[in-house]
């Protein structure tokens, strides 16, 4: 069966909010087994939201909703069903029940208004929801099922995975997973990953290979259909080990790993903290190693570009490797001293052991510049802890 998702609402069009549902739904929908044929964003214009619904049924067998389920003007997914399907909308006490309970709990009044979201398409099922006012419904449809949600994360995530998703299993029969492994890469470009793996993305089935290139890392999607999440693996692993073996030493890590975590736990081994000093990345290294709480890190400084201006730019940052090193008491020292005249960021890393230097690209000063300095610094810092540098 292939399922689709309409989105509702004109924030989500305006970019007012970010659309976290839609991904959500999509990475849920396929760790249960099911193909997600489409997604459509629609605003709040009742033509428009019938249109998107009328071609989704079209092309899939079921079709969720999320948003346009509240109490005012703007919410009107469920007279849009109505007026599609034909059902006209009908006054349900159970549901009414449900919002004035809710009102209650809350020691609010309940306006008039609020009495929309006791109303559905007749024949309509409800969704119990136990985190907020508005219930969710099953409209089934020759044609094809419409499952609509609340639009407040809170409120449809467990709606989604409590009722919804036993819902569906059920109606269509379904067994087995979709289940997607991510190896990320940094300090790489996409093409270059392409170049050693592209045959793969081009000749695999089950499981599959993808590419998605991000800011901070290039992640090597590897995913497998199965009957249950062992053996998913289990068919992922073979493909997993030639990847790693086409790119030798640059899998950073896998699915939720970071880069920062990373090097942290290989500094944690070693028994070593680590210092920092940063030009052009502007502090972005030390938010990085403090978003994970990271043990190893001992303290770190910014300076302003004018400060260390100068034409040996590694001389300099190997001064303040030293220097903020023996500040912070530190194992390491980790500096990155732009030279924005020759285009380059000198990077020293000093340890117990011995020290490392190189050059990478001056990324420049704005917030994709810092986040771009700080991967490639960090990555170059974590494959020198693996030993797998070339």
């Amino acid at each position: 069966m292939q399922a689709e998702i309409v989105m509702i609402g004109t924030e989500l069009l305006l970019g007012q909010i970010v659309d976290t549902n839609a991904s959500y739904i999509g990475r849920v929908l396929a760790e249960n087994g099911i193909n997600l044929y489409q997604k459509t964003s629609v605003g709040d214009n009742p033509e428009r939201i019938k249109q998107a619904l009328d071609a989704a049924l079209t092309r899939s067998d079921v079709v969720l909703t999320s948003g346009g389920l509240g109490p005012t003007e703007d919410d009107i997914t469920r007279e849009c069903i109505a007026e599609l399907l034909g059902r006209p909308l009908e006054f349900r006490q159970d549901l009414y029940e449900h919002v004035s309970a809710c009102f209650a709990a809350f020691r609010r009044p309940m306006t008039e208004n609020n009495k929309r979201q006791a109303h559905a398409p007749q024949g309509a099922k409800s969704i119990h929801n136990p985190n907020g006012t508005a219930p969710g419904l099953i409209v089934e449809d020759a044609r094809g099922v419409i499952i609509c949600m609340p639009g407040v994360p809170k409120e449809l995530y467990p709606m989604l995975t409590d009722s919804v998703l036993p819902y569906v299993r059920e109606k269509f029969g379904i067994s087995g997973v979709i289940h997607s492994r991510v190896l990320k890469v940094c300090g790489v470009g996409e093409s270059a990953i392409d170049d050693k793996i592209g045959h793969l993305i081009k000749n695999e089935q089950n499981p599959t290979v993808g590419v998605l290139a991000s800011l901070d890392a290039v992640r090597v999607r590897i995913t497998a259909r199965a009957e249950d999440l062992d053996t998913a693996n289990a068919i992922i692993d073979p493909l997993d080990a030639q990847v790693r073996e086409l790119l030798p030493g640059l899998i950073m890590g896998v699915d939720d790993d970071t880069l920062e975590g990373v090097v942290n736990g290989l500094l944690s081994e070693k028994g070593w903290t680590l210092a920092v000093v940063e030009t052009n990345t502007g502090g972005a290294l030390v938010q990085r190693l403090t978003a994970v709480k990271a043990n190893c890190f001992a303290g770190g400084m910014v300076l302003p570009l004018s400060k260390v201006a100068g034409s040996n730019a590694k001389m300099i940052a190997h001064a303040y490797a030293d220097k903020v090193r023996a500040d912070q008491g530190a194992s390491c020292g980790l500096a990155l001293i732009a030279n924005p005249a020759a285009k380059t960021t000198a990077v020293v890393f000093v340890t117990p052991e011995d020290s490392y230097e190189w050059e990478m690209t001056h990324y420049g000063t704005d917030e994709r510049g810092q986040v771009r300095g700080s991967v490639v610094a960090l990555e170059q810092v974590r494959r020198w802890l693996a030993g797998v540098l070339e």
